[in-house]
């Protein structure tokens, strides 16, 4: 199957890593700063990635998507086997990268893939590694456990947003958005931060961030914001 733009790729503090000279990295390394195109068909997108084993010894990396909202998406996944090299991102849909090292390190190339289908991508490596992870989640309060619903105005036509806000294993907040009226598109949630009665969700796929504050009647109040659109949006707590 072909995969779609619209459907596939992206829609609507840093920590970092830092990396010896890409150039001078083994052929069989991938650190460093990557750039280059998905070849979707009738079109192409233009991404940066990069690559860098950090202080523990694990692989991590981000990846961008040039000209369009989708900015320093932490990698989900990063498997390094032999110059065959993996990871997955969602953007917000998940999507898997499988790729090889050239002989000489400086190309990777391979295949993108999500649930519509999978594309060719190229990627060179042009310098050093820089690797901007989102900062930590905060540990879920119970106030703000469940699922939310609220409704955006945009342009006059109505948008239904749903939030799932849960506890990971260590008790570290977790939070998906759901935009109902895009077939239940799931965006995942980068970064949350509570601190008090005040939320704010950062979802990197497509720049959008959310601030509130928990009022007396169990509402969430605040303001949805993406690239330099800003709209008024207040979560009511369903279940």
């Amino acid at each position: 199957m072909r995969i779609s733009p619209r459907r596939s790729l992206p829609i609507l503090a840093p920590l970092l890593f830092c990396a010896a000279s890409a150039f001078a990295q083994p052929a069989g390394n991938p650190s460093g700063h990557w750039e280059g195109q998905i070849e979707i068909p009738d079109h192409v997108l233009t991404m940066s990635v990069d690559l860098a084993m950090g202080p523990t010894g694990t692989w991590a990396g981000s990846l961008s998507i040039l000209h369009s909202s989708t900015v320093d998406v932490p990698l989900d996944t990063v498997t390094i086997d032999d110059g065959v090299v993996g990871f997955t991102a969602s953007l917000p849909g998940k999507t898997s990268f499988d790729g090889h090292l050239s002989a000489n390190g400086r190309e990777l190339s391979g295949t993108a893939a999500n649930e519509s289908g999978g594309v060719p991508f190229r990627l060179t490596r042009t310098g050093e590694a820089d690797v901007k992870l989102p900062p930590p989640s905060s540990r879920l309060v119970k106030a703000f456990e469940g699922t939310w619903e609220g409704t955006l105005d945009v342009d006059g036509q109505t948008r239904r947003v749903r939030v799932k806000l849960s506890a990971s294993v260590d008790g570290t907040a977790t939070a998906v958005l759901i935009s109902v009226d895009k077939g239940n598109l799931e965006i995942p949630v980068t970064t949350v931060t509570l601190h008090d009665q005040e939320v704010q969700l950062d979802a990197r796929a497509i720049s959008g961030r959310f601030r509130g504050t928990l009022g007396a009647y169990g509402a969430i109040a605040g303001e949805w914001m993406e690239g330099h659109m800003r709209f008024t949006l207040t979560l009511k707590h369903v279940s």
